[in-house]
């Protein structure tokens, strides 16, 4: 399988608004007192922004474009999806070195 690095789309919004607010949500240094839904609309409307701005990175399969195996976003903030963490597929390296371009 070999890993594509694109731009994010529209198309890939829902599933990173998903992955994204999740994963921070749980994350250990979330220290928040606010409200989950409050917490998440803010958040939400942040990355709203970063997505608009076109600095998104995304890694998918030169077979099927469609399908999002993880991004970064431009503070460095990146996503794997579970089956893809494994070191020899090289998905968390290629995200590590990743831009988008401006």
């Amino acid at each position: 399988m070999k890993l594509l690095l694109r731009n994010c789309v529209p198309n890939d919004y829902a599933f990173i608004f998903a992955t994204y607010l999740r994963n921070r949500w749980y994350d250990k240094t979330n220290k928040t007192t606010l409200k989950r839904a409050t917490w998440s609309k803010l958040q939400h409307n942040r990355l709203e922004k970063v997505l608009r701005a076109g600095n998104v990175v995304v890694l998918s399969t030169t077979h099927d474009k469609d399908l999002i195996i993880g991004y970064k976003l431009p503070e460095g903030w990146s996503y794997i999806k579970r089956g893809f963490r494994a070191s020899e597929l090289g998905a968390a390296a290629l995200l590590e070195g990743a831009y988008a371009e401006e």
